[in-house]
């Protein structure tokens, strides 16, 4: 009789998982393509959907589901402040002067962006002037690019809190607890 282990049926789902994660990671960064959240989104449901009708609780499946508890929380939070954090941005590629955008959900009216020096809030005295639809443009720029890169943080925090719950609950409805699933 062979009492060897045949191995996790989820094996295959959970390396294609963590692989398409890391590409999509890549992608908030800036270093492939800006569409790819949709091959993202659909990936990311068809190998979430498939994990959790293949799953089983293996010897460190609360270990796992911690860790992903844990980096799925990291990403709401983080997506969370990229959304409500104010951003300062510099107006010259060297130098203190500064133009404050505000924040993804609370920006800053195009005809109230002011260029300040460092860390103070007064007008910056310029030699030369810079034209407001340049200003705004490069605020509006980032605030987008921000908001989506936090959207796309907070996707995959959603997959990853997926096999987060997947990991502490049974695949026959018992929670790691023991509490029927039913029963709560």
């Amino acid at each position: 009789m062979d009492s060897r282990d045949p191995g996790s049926r989820t094996g295959w789902l959970t390396a294609v998982f963590w692989t398409v994660t890391a590409a999509f990671a890549y992608v908030l960064l800036g270093l492939l393509f800006p569409w790819a959240w949709l091959p993202y989104l659909g990936s990311g449901l068809a190998l979430t959907y498939l994990w959790w009708k293949r799953r089983h609780r293996g010897r460190y499946s609360v270990l796992f589901g911690a860790t992903c508890a844990f980096f799925a929380l990291m990403a709401v939070g983080v997506s969370g402040a990229a959304l409500l954090v104010p951003v300062s941005l510099p107006v010259d590629s060297v130098g203190p002067r500064r133009v404050d955008c505000g924040s993804v959900v609370d920006r800053v009216p195009a005809d109230e962006l002011t260029v300040t020096t460092g860390d103070s809030n007064e007008p910056a005295v310029q030699s030369r002037s810079i034209p407001q639809g340049s200003l705004e443009r490069k605020c509006s720029d980032w605030l987008d690019g921000r908001g989506g890169r936090a959207a796309g943080l907070a996707l995959i925090g959603l997959f990853v809190g997926a096999r987060a719950t997947g990991h502490f609950v049974r695949s026959d409805g018992v929670r790691s607890v023991g509490v029927p699933a039913s029963s709560v």
